[in-house]
């Protein structure tokens, strides 16, 4: 098995790498500290399974999950590793394609069979957070509105936003105009409901988007 790290963290990766590494069947074939690397790493690489934490710098690993499973489908699998075990962000990482969702509180030998179970091609959910999607099924939308679909480039703008980044940074980095950012922005805050830069970096962390500093 073929394995991708991607954890902005040295010393967590140098961690799973040295666990994983006792497993003659699991090979750590790359690493990656941030979002667009690991997007760069695991397109060139192909693993059998890409391991990704959520809150990842420049890219989240939401949208790293996105991307990655619109290039490669099947061909890997994505597996969350996160400290977050809200809802929302589990939830959020399945809507982007993942195949499972591990807490880092979880001991190694649980992330070792999570790994076997994605490359069989089914689901694994963290007992942890398992609960709060039971919940979600008992009671579907219990007080809580749908979420609005947003398009890619409006996500990359919310979290650059989110991120700090200010107008003239967000079309830099994104090779767009000034002008085109400030439409995005309105559209999203017509879409969300919301108007403040902490409201939409509130909204971004909870979608998973940005990271909790």
């Amino acid at each position: 098995m073929r394995i991708v790290l991607a954890d902005d963290h040295q010393l967590v990766r140098q961690c799973l790498r040295m666990c994983l590494s006792s497993f003659p069947s699991i090979e750590v074939v790359g690493e990656a500290a941030d979002g667009p690397s690991a997007i760069e790493i695991t397109l060139e690489l192909a693993p059998d399974v890409l391991v990704v934490d959520i809150s990842m710098p420049k890219l989240s690993g939401t949208e790293v999950t996105r991307r990655v499973v619109a290039e490669l489908g099947g061909r890997c699998r994505v597996l969350a590793l996160s400290m977050h075990g809200g809802r929302e962000f589990v939830e959020e990482m399945f809507r982007a394609g993942a195949s499972g969702y591990v807490v880092k509180s979880a001991a190694y030998d649980e992330l070792v069979f999570a790994l076997k179970t994605v490359m069989e091609g089914k689901t694994y959910v963290s007992p942890a957070v398992a609960g709060t999607l039971v919940d979600a099924l008992v009671r579907p939308g219990a007080g809580a509105r749908p979420e609005p679909e947003l398009t890619r480039r409006e996500r990359e703008v919310l979290q650059h936003v989110a991120n700090g980044l200010n107008t003239k940074e967000v079309a830099d980095l994104l090779g767009i105009s000034d002008k085109t950012v400030h439409a995005l922005r309105a559209r999203l805050s017509r879409k969300l409901g919301l108007q403040s830069v902490a409201e939409l970096t509130k909204y971004a962390i909870r979608r998973g988007l940005a990271a909790l500093e």
